[in-house]
């Protein structure tokens, strides 16, 4: 019901993170406060900023090479040179402050002084002139502030690569609007519980009034109209010298009752067209042990409230979307097919990308096909490891191994493009394992669109770093005091077993992003990043991009030879410890060679 006294409201989305995408958060906030007569502004400062940046510095031609990315009809060749030209102009630009980058799928924005610790976050801000988007804040964002004439600003930080920008951008409000009441929210001060006990973190609450750490929809509405941090739920604030937090609310909001997203179409994700983000589920169902995606959610590791499918389709064709980026961190099978029906009986169609399990029902090749008529045209499929004993520790025993390659080639043969998440240097996982994905990238690469390799990250929140501090996760030991409780993985541990050190690990990380770099597809989805953009595309257009790419454009480079070298080394030595295997590795193929061997020795091994 609307309020009696309307407040106007300024929600910003900071530099930096994925341009490629509008961020889901704020879009939802602005929703709610519009539904209550609230006048909602909002800002997608990491679009505008980056652009920003990269026109001061590239001039004219970043302008041109900006059109490209959002005319429909420009080629694959001229996308590859917008997007190197991005990545030689970001690369030029001086700084001594940070490494900001912009790079095939990624932006960068990694602080040279910042690592985590709240003094390192408070020396940065005394020198915030020096961070890459500082003038940017000053010269384009405060006056965007000024001209809303807000009564209250709020900023939200969903990205680890955000939090230093929005504080720079949180302390030039407060100086320069001191009468706007401010407010930090977003995901990532769910998982930094923690820093809040250090005694320095008070001195924050100078830039800013309070921060949301948990599901923003109650806390959000009731700080805008008024209400004391101290009497909301899911807060943190300053009582003195202390900080205090706020226990989350008992009656979480009902995601059915959550009116349509707003997004903002004055600033344009890096796409030809508009491809909105939609949140269905309060958090995810399963607990893997590495993950705290959904720690913001007031039912994390509980049972999630679910938005109907009807009401899905209803937010679909009110937002007038024809592609849809589900960020549910779990979309079911069931829930899609029942979503394309609904779709289909209010007469509106679209298609989706989504996050999907490997389940065996992807077995059924009929299955697949049925997911990609009801609208599905991407998943991102977490097979992390090709060891069921890796799986069953880290609670995902419905993955099966055996299983993978049927069900990328269902999803491919359905026309479903494929994204997959490996993960290496899991507590107990030998290195030998992991080299295995090398021959499994060889024999099932062609059904793959993309793949993301990453290290094991002791993530905040996760389940998995819940028992480490309890000295009860086997294979991993935190070590030391926790110096840096503002990034969001504890890096301070070690591997207790399996021979596993943290420099094989990364030398094994090195041999599968070789393998990344050598994939059929790795140049095209270079040019033609996130499904955001690739979604306009069929498979085998893709394929025929990447024929035109390979023809007509270098060859993306490899592994640095430094870091090649290193992954040999630490691989040919866990080979002798774990196995007793002794062979000279002195090249990519040699160790995709091993790697085929030791998966023929497995498959004979279980089939006799």
């Amino acid at each position: 019901m609307p309020v009696a006294t309307q407040r106007s409201v300024y929600l910003t989305y900071p530099p930096a993170s994925s341009v490629w995408h509008l961020p889901m958060g704020i879009a939802y906030l602005a929703g709610v406060l519009e539904e209550r007569g609230h006048h909602v502004v909002q800002h997608y400062g990491h679009i505008d900023a980056v652009e920003h940046v990269l026109r001061r510095h590239g001039g004219e031609p970043v302008g041109r090479a900006l059109q490209v990315l959002r005319d429909a009809d420009a080629s694959v060749l001229d996308r590859h040179d917008a997007r190197v030209l991005f990545e030689e102009v970001s690369w030029g630009i001086p700084s001594t402050f940070e490494d900001f980058a912009v790079q095939r799928n990624n932006i960068t924005c990694d602080s040279r002084h910042f690592k985590g610790a709240v003094g390192e976050l408070l020396h940065v801000l005394e020198h915030r002139e020096e961070h890459v988007f500082h003038d940017y804040f000053a010269e384009v964002e405060l006056a965007r502030i000024q001209a809303a004439d807000p009564d209250i600003v709020g900023i939200s930080v969903a990205d680890e690569r955000q939090l230093v920008s929005a504080c720079v951008l949180a302390t030039l409000v407060r100086e320069q609007l001191p009468g706007v009441r401010l407010f930090m929210g977003g995901n990532y001060w769910a998982r930094t519980m923690d820093a809040y006990n250090d005694p320095r973190f008070a001195a924050l609450f100078d830039h800013w009034d309070a921060i949301v750490y948990a599901e923003g929809f109650q806390p959000v509405v009731e700080l805008v109209e008024g209400a004391s941090p101290a009497s909301v739920p899911g807060v943190v604030w300053r009582d003195g010298d202390t900080v205090r937090t706020t226990p989350r609310t008992l009656a979480p909001v009902d995601y059915e009752a959550l009116p349509t997203p707003v997004f903002d179409r004055g600033i344009r994700q890096w796409s030809p067209d508009f491809v909105p983000p939609l949140y269905t589920m309060s958090n995810c169902p399963m607990r893997c042990g590495f993950c705290s995606i959904a720690a913001g959610s007031d039912t994390f590791l509980h049972k999630p409230r679910v938005m109907s499918e009807r009401r899905v389709a209803e937010h679909i064709a009110a937002l007038g979307a024809t592609r849809v980026d589900f960020v549910d961190e779990y979309l079911t099978i069931p829930r899609q097919l029942k979503i394309g029906r609904e779709l289909a009986r209010i007469g509106h169609r679209a298609t989706w990308q989504c996050y999907l399990t490997a389940s065996d029902q992807l077995l059924s090749p009929d299955k697949c096909h049925a997911l990609a008529e009801a609208g599905c045209s991407a998943v991102q499929l977490g097979l992390e490891s090709l060891d069921p004993a890796t799986l069953r520790q880290e609670a995902k025993p419905w993955n099966h191994p055996a299983n993978y390659g049927r069900i990328l080639e269902n999803l491919h043969n359905a026309g479903i493009q494929v994204h997959v998440f490996i993960i290496v240097g899991v507590p107990g996982e030998p290195i030998n394992r992991s080299l295995r994905w090398l021959s499994f990238l060889e024999d099932h690469g062609e059904h793959i669109l993309t793949i993301k390799s990453g290290r094991y990250r002791l993530t905040r929140r996760a389940p998995d770093e819940r028992v480490a501090t309890l000295h009860q996760l086997g294979g991993l030991q935190v070590t030391g005091e926790d110096r840096q409780p503002l990034n969001l993985n504890r890096d301070q541990f070690r591997y207790t077993t399996g021979g596993l050190s943290r420099k094989r690990v990364e030398g094994i990380r090195d041999l599968l992003e070789e393998a990344c770099h050598r994939h059929w597809a790795y140049q095209v989805t270079s040019s033609i990043p996130w499904w955001t953009n690739r979604g306009r595309y069929t498979l085998p257009q893709l394929r025929a991009a990447a024929d035109l790419l390979r023809v007509h454009r270098p060859a993306e480079p490899s592994v640095p030879a430094s870091h090649l070298k290193r992954g040999l080394s630490k691989v040919t030595s866990a080979l002798r410890d774990e196995l007793d295997m002794r062979v000279g590795l002195t090249s990519f193929e040699d160790a995709r060679d091993v790697a085929a061997r030791l998966r023929a020795d497995e498959g004979m091994a279980v089939s006799s």
